[in-house]
């Protein structure tokens, strides 16, 4: 048993416990001692690229990698590891189904050979930081490449991790390349012991989402949009548009020239929509029954989107952009729709699917973050009386997308570096 094994084994004997106490010893737990289902063996003879993603925020951001990844080597097959149980079940939404999905394994040296041998992968391409001793060491020895991409290193990690930099500085030289996402990462990992030649600044794959596919003006969108200041409430949840609509309903009162449009995450949630459109005091109108050329919806309206693919370029028309899943916990949605448009942007307190990403933009000014519904009103308010104020954060905003924009590309041209 390696010094790693004695460290991990103390380790368990806490989080095992821990796990069962808090119902995360899910019915799959068997794979995370490297029993893995027969998906996932039937590639083993392909020698699959192996991606591993930790939980959510991971998986999203791997998304449009692993699809590139599936162009760029149409034969060669993927596998998809997670460790979260809400992880898995995001990879399955989201994920191709052809590629094979499995718990990630326990960093045993045991645990790690037996996965190993049935996954029997060309490369290990790891999102974001997590270090595992044993299976890093595992797989330099049979001289199979590990990469990390997006990796992040927070000041707080980095305490930690130096306290124990005697144990990784040894790992770390192990690893094929970190591409990490900002050059504070870069100095943090090359000060734990990677070697310099080692580490690239490739920047936040979060902020690659896909562009529309189209620039036609989304339908209604003068009637929508021109003729006043707009809110757009995006991928809005269940218990979040009844406060919305109570921050408008005062709002409306001050500002005569206001709008808003309500665009559920889920459509089939209009009807319900519209009933609390109308129990709010205000007249429910369909996005798809408003006529291009139509104009002068008083301000008892709010409209509501009722089709799919039209959220995205209706961004371009809005004043304010409320993004829905942050104010109950949903984890929030990726706002860097809104931002490419350079637009204001408030979210709740609830970002936790997409935590590294809002803290980015708290801390460039180019987003406001709201407690409650009374913290809303309050910044909705302070926004429409400053215009000055929206600009500056929009530009922020926008500024943060260009600066980050192209992250998944660039990680691609490296692994393919080293596929090559």
């Amino acid at each position: 048993m390696t010094i790693y094994d004695i460290f991990f084994f103390g380790f368990s004997i806490i989080y095992l416990p821990y796990l069962v106490i808090k119902s995360k010893a899910h019915e799959d737990f068997a794979q995370r001692f490297g029993w893995l289902p027969s998906t996932v063996r039937d590639v083993s003879a392909s020698r699959p690229l192996w991606i591993h993603a930790v939980s959510v925020g991971e998986v999203i951001a791997a998304k449009n990698f692993i699809e590139e990844l599936a162009e760029k080597f149409p034969g060669r097959k993927i596998v998809l590891s997670t460790t979260t149980k809400t992880g898995s079940l995001i990879a399955r939404k989201i994920i191709a189904e052809n590629i094979p999905k499995f718990y990630f394994p326990l960093d045993f040296s045991f645990v790690v050979r037996r996965a190993l041998d049935r996954i029997n992968p060309s490369i290990l391409i790891v999102m974001e930081t997590e270090i595992w001793p044993n299976l890093i060491l595992e797989l330099s020895g049979r001289k199979i490449p590990v990469v990390f991409v997006n990796g992040r290193i927070s000041e707080r990690s980095y305490r930690g991790y130096r306290r124990i930099k005697f144990l990784f500085g040894r790992i770390l030289k192990k690893v094929t390349l970190f591409s990490m996402q900002a050059a504070a990462d870069a100095e943090r990992i090359i000060a734990l012991g990677a070697p310099r030649t080692n580490v690239k600044v490739t920047g936040n794959m979060k902020f690659d989402t896909n562009p529309p596919k189209t620039t036609a003006p989304p339908t209604g969108r003068n009637a929508v949009g021109e003729n006043g200041e707009l809110i757009i409430a995006g991928s809005t949840h269940s218990g979040e548009e009844e406060v919305i609509l109570d921050a408008y309903s005062g709002l409306a009162k001050e500002f005569g020239n206001l709008r808003l449009l309500i665009a559920p995450r889920h459509i089939d949630r209009v009807g319900a929509i519209k009933k609390l459109v109308w129990q709010a005091g205000f007249i429910p109108v369909l996005l798809s029954e408003v006529k291009v050329s139509e104009a002068g919806h008083s301000g008892k309206t709010v409209f509501i989107l009722d089709t799919h693919g039209e959220l995205s370029q209706l961004y371009s028309i809005a004043t304010i952009v409320v993004m829905g899943g942050s104010l109950i916990k949903r984890g929030g949605h990726n706002i860097v729709e809104p931002a490419r448009f350079g637009k204001p942007i408030i979210f709740g307190s609830f970002m936790f699917n997409f935590r590294d990403m809002a803290r980015l933009f708290l801390e460039n000014e180019a987003a406001l973050q709201v407690k409650d519904a009374t913290e809303l009103i309050c910044a909705l308010r302070s926004l429409l009386k400053d215009r000055e104020r929206r600009d500056s954060l929009g530009r922020a905003a926008k500024k943060l997308i260009d600066e980050n924009t192209g992250a998944t590309e660039r990680n691609i041209r490296e692994v393919c570096a080293l596929l090559a």
